[in-house]
């Protein structure tokens, strides 16, 4: 978990600014696990509860879609989220909260912001030649001896006939 204790903004004046710096890892942010986390956040206290502000650079483990091996995905999180104080019900435009006492939980907002960022694809890298469909091998790292020319069944009495 990724918490600060935020107390003394509670009760401070709209404008006022708190910096926290966030350096842990590894961190299990619920279903998702990263490397690291290191950043600086801004927390300002704004009418009806706290502005987080900032970028937070990480890193998590993800598999290549092509070839299969993990590949290491580095990430920016740019965060920007108003969380209301605690004790109040919650409201649609801002589902986070500070707790009761004061505690700022940002491992909803890094998980929702890392999941975001995963790319749709992870290659582990752009000329990746992936695994050969008919016997499995890494083609990165051997080459295979099966015949590349792939007949589809349905066709293959109209090769009988050239």
């Amino acid at each position: 978990m990724v918490r600060f204790d935020v107390s003394s903004l509670v009760k401070a004046q709209p404008g006022t600014l708190l910096t926290l710096d966030i350096d842990a890892g590894p961190e299990h942010l619920t279903d998702l696990e990263v490397d690291f986390l290191k950043g600086t956040i801004r927390v300002t206290r704004v009418q009806g509860g706290l502005l987080v502000q900032g970028i937070v650079q990480s890193q998590l483990r993800q598999e290549c879609v092509r070839c299969l091996e993990p590949v290491e995905i580095p990430i920016t999180l740019e965060l920007e989220e108003t969380f209301r104080l605690g004790g109040g019900a919650p409201k649609p435009g801002t589902p986070c909260a500070v707790s009761e006492g004061g505690w700022l939980d940002l491992t909803p907002l890094l998980r929702e912001q890392s999941w975001l960022a995963i790319p749709m694809k992870p290659l582990c890298s752009p000329n990746c030649q992936g695994l050969c469909p008919q016997c499995g091998a890494n083609l990165n790292l051997e080459s295979c001896t099966c015949e590349k020319t792939h007949i589809d069944p349905r066709l293959a009495a109209l090769k009988e006939l050239l």
